[in-house]
């Protein structure tokens, strides 16, 4: 990722004030990814929005798995962003760099944003 996509983050409100890490990463995947895959997925015409779409429903179930299942949030999310980090650095299309900057620089803010808690 790059400054690029850093400079795009733009976290819901209810992210920015979640309670903690845990309550902030559901507020991203039902406020912010999920409604970019409903959006995204409904141009089927659209090669690079049906990618961004799916990619962005794929990262919404993986972070959904980790606030519902895992006690240790704060670990499995730093490996999350770190496979958003390989993936972008081997993206074959602009779907992909996009989508994968973009999460993976979000998902960095949000991680700052609990850092000490």
């Amino acid at each position: 990722m790059n400054s690029f996509y850093f400079s795009k983050v733009n976290l819901p409100r209810a992210v920015r004030q979640g309670e903690d890490l845990r309550d902030s990463l559901r507020h991203y995947v039902t406020e912010r990814l999920l409604k970019i895959a409903d959006i995204c997925l409904q141009h089927e015409e659209d090669a690079f929005r049906k990618e961004f779409g799916l990619l962005h429903k794929r990262y919404a179930n993986m972070i959904f798995i980790v606030t519902e299942a895992v006690q240790d949030v704060n670990y499995l999310i730093k490996s999350i962003v770190t496979w958003a980090t390989d993936d972008f650095e081997s993206a074959t299309t602009g779907a992909q760099r996009d989508a994968y900057g973009l999460i993976g620089a979000e998902l960095m803010k949000i991680i700052k944003l609990h850092q000490g808690q």
